[in-house]
């Protein structure tokens, strides 16, 4: 029986979706690599910020209204860019099926050892792979969709903050 071209199941099917599933995991990894950074330098900046405010160094509320408004409009941007590099690292665990074996989940919903053994004998390798590749392409799609979100709030923070830093302190 000929093969339909593009068939998952079709000769190199098997190796192509294990070699992009393999791929798709570091970039999984990549992306709450940079997340966690991005978090983290957000962290550095606002405990730098607020140090800068305690030390008397840095009076916002002394500044003209523009002054004010760009800092704390800065200062604002700072929660929306932590929500999404939050998001970003949040772990994804996926949903579980019961009478399914394409993830650890899916076994702590199977009622029995035993049912789980069968689930696991008639499991097409290919399909559980498959099922994978979709799933953690839809992960890294996301958090990567966070990632450049939270990157766009964060630059908001950091330009206003310092716009209203830097014009308030030469007013």
């Amino acid at each position: 029986m000929p093969t339909r071209r593009g068939d998952a199941t079709a000769g190199h099917g098997g190796t192509l979706i294990r070699t992009l599933t393999s791929e798709t995991r570091e970039e999984l990894q990549k992306a709450d690599g940079k997340a966690g950074m991005m978090l983290t330098g957000l962290g550095v900046a606002l405990t730098a910020l607020l140090g800068a405010i305690s030390a008397g160094g840095v009076a916002p509320q002394r500044y003209a209204l523009v002054p004010q408004m760009l800092f704390w409009t800065g200062c604002a941007a700072w929660v929306p860019a932590l929500v999404m590099f939050g998001l970003a690292v949040a772990p994804r665990a996926g949903k579980p099926q019961r009478l399914r074996a394409h993830y650890f989940g899916d076994a702590t919903v199977t009622p029995s050892v035993r049912l789980l053994a069968a689930v696991v004998q008639r499991t097409d390798p290919e399909d559980r792979d498959l099922s994978q590749f979709v799933a953690l392409s839809r992960t890294v799609w996301i958090k990567y969709r966070c990632i450049r979100h939270g990157m766009v709030w964060g630059a908001v923070f950091l330009l206003l903050t310092s716009l209203g830093l830097l014009t308030g302190a030469s007013a």
